[in-house]
């Protein structure tokens, strides 16, 4: 539950800062983090390891329509931002699993 608040609040970041406002709120933010995390995992799931930015790119277009549907912002900004958000994720998950092993 953490780790969906705080990937909600680095989403919410980064399309305050695409967007030169407000945080967009919690509600909206959570509900992106869920469509990018999802899709992915389950796709991530079905592949082989190589193949992880499959579901990287699923997930990406997954959130990309929410964020565009509960922020306002067109199709591809939303996308963007989505596959920003995706990435910093991976880093920060590749940085945590280099710690514990």
């Amino acid at each position: 539950m953490l780790g969906l608040i705080i990937g909600a609040a680095f989403l919410g970041i980064i399309i305050a800062i695409m967007e030169q406002g407000d945080f967009p709120g919690w509600g909206p933010m959570v509900l992106s983090a869920l469509a990018a995390l999802i899709p992915a995992a389950i796709i991530n799931a079905l592949l082989p390891r190589e193949l992880f930015f499959i579901g990287l790119a699923v997930g990406a277009v997954c959130a990309g329509f929410v964020i565009s549907a509960t922020c306002g912002m067109s199709v591809k900004r939303a996308c963007i931002a989505a596959g920003i958000y995706l990435a910093i994720q991976t880093a920060i998950s590749l940085g945590f699993r280099a710690m514990t092993s």
